[in-house]
């Protein structure tokens, strides 16, 4: 069965290639390497809209990953170039939802995922409300109507 996905939906994107020392025998991406692309995808998607996590540390408030979903669809291999396309598919008022679209060097869907990052004050270990600010600067970057957002009541 082929993933359901719109890449219309995803506005950010980066591009690296892959390193020998991410791979198993084969010369293929280990499978845990994988949740690594997310994290690099993440973080550059955090500094294009302007939210950096030093920044959200420096507010004392931390993200804790409380969920990871990732689908193998082809995969990736040694020294070639990969892209990550990353967007905000779910807010909340203490978490939020990033699905992830991998895509090999041939442009075909090697991998789908999302992961939910739960934010809490810094050493409390509980939920904590996303600040205002932060939010809104991810539902203005991202496409309008494209982010379920559960974070404020209408």
């Amino acid at each position: 069965m082929k993933p359901v996905f719109n890449k219309d939906f995803f506005k950010f994107k980066t591009s690296f290639q892959t390193r020998f020392y991410e791979v198993d025998l084969q010369g293929v991406v280990h499978h845990s390497v994988i949740i690594k692309y997310l994290e690099i995808g993440r973080v550059e998607y955090w500094k294009d809209i302007g939210v950096g996590y030093q920044d959200f540390l420096d507010s004392g408030l931390q993200y804790v990953v409380a969920k990871v979903e990732c689908n193998y669809i082809k995969p990736l291999y040694f020294d070639r170039m990969i892209t990550i396309m990353v967007r905000t598919s779910r807010v909340s008022r203490t978490s939020i939802t990033y699905e992830y679209l991998i895509y090999n060097d041939s442009d075909e869907c090697a991998i789908h995922a999302f992961t939910t990052l739960v934010c809490i004050q810094a050493y409390k270990n509980k939920p904590y409300p996303l600040p205002k600010s932060y939010l809104d600067k991810i539902i203005n970057y991202e496409i309008e109507g494209s982010v379920e957002n559960k974070a404020f009541k209408k």
